[in-house]
């Protein structure tokens, strides 16, 4: 589900588990949206508001939240 660059950078937010095994209902997907979109928001958009490369991997990551 999560590519390595993906895994290594929710890792480098302080986030560490099993990625790819996560179930849909799993308490730890608040934790990586929270992380992640503070990340997003916080450091990965230029003054116009446009995600840099970590800014996509976020992007890509939180597409990936179950809804």
């Amino acid at each position: 589900m999560f590519s390595d660059e993906e895994m290594a950078l929710m890792r480098s937010l302080g986030l560490d588990c099993d990625f790819n095994s996560l179930s849909e209902d799993d308490d730890r997907w608040a934790d990586i949206e929270e992380k992640v979109g503070d990340f997003l928001t916080l450091k990965c958009l230029d003054e116009h508001y446009n995600p840099d490369n970590n800014g996509i991997i976020c992007e890509s990551i939180l597409n990936k939240i179950p809804v």
